[in-house]
């Protein structure tokens, strides 16, 4: 089983070494030691597991929980705090699984796999940063939050997320939303690209701008 883990711990020593752990067990790993760090390593690095530690420096654990767990990654917090009511609170803002220290190696291991079988099971679901694909739904999630797209626009997104990083031509585009019947006129695609901004940017106008106009190329998703 493999999967990418977000580590956010402010220990260093404790981060390196379940940094090393879990790659010996072949997990691709990032570690974060802030939360304003985790924000960022999340957003480039999409893991399927953050392993988080409620007591960061700058920002409180328990919202950086209910952050990652309304963007559908697995949350499983590693914590000195103890307490039954810190597990209830974790727990209510979305954690899936709860941990304290100190802890057992072992323990984590088969924690962070059972996460994983979790996130399996709802196959239809796939996340791309902070949008969340429900083929079942055929609905677009931003963080947790679901777009009102029109089938058409639904389909043009899909495709602009699904090739994060890739160059589409409006044609390849288009062809995903009509099939060998594509329009004479291509430029349809940027009024879709235009409401589907739109609608993106009532919730994050930052994830917007991430959809990018290639001239004479087409779309790219960042």
């Amino acid at each position: 089983m493999r999967g990418r883990v977000l580590i956010v711990e402010d220990d260093q020593l404790m981060g390196d070494l379940l940094r090393r752990y879990l790659e010996r067990e072949g997990f691709s790993v990032k570690v974060a030691s802030t939360g304003r760090e985790a924000i960022e390593v999340f957003d480039l690095f999409s893991p399927d597991v953050v392993i988080l530690d409620l007591m960061l420096p700058d920002v409180d654990g328990f919202d950086l929980c209910r952050t990652f767990s309304e963007t559908g990654s697995m949350v499983l917090i590693l914590s000195a705090r103890d307490a039954e009511e810190d597990r209830i609170v974790g727990l209510e803002l979305g954690a899936d699984d709860y941990l304290t220290k100190p802890f057992n190696m072992r323990e984590l291991l088969a924690r962070v796999k059972a996460l994983l079988r979790r996130r399996e099971k709802t196959g239809d679901r796939v996340r791309v940063g902070e949008f969340e694909i429900r083929e079942g739904e055929r609905r677009i999630y931003v963080k947790g939050k679901p777009l009102d797209l029109t089938a058409k626009e639904y389909m043009v997104l899909r495709k602009v997320l699904l090739s994060k990083g890739k160059v589409l031509t409006r044609e390849e585009i288009a062809r995903e939303v009509y099939g060998s019947e594509v329009p004479e006129y291509e430029r349809i695609i940027d009024t879709y690209i235009y409401r589907i901004r739109t609608k993106i940017m009532e919730v994050d106008r930052r994830l917007a701008e991430r959809i990018k106009t290639v001239r004479g190329f087409g779309y790219r998703f960042e």
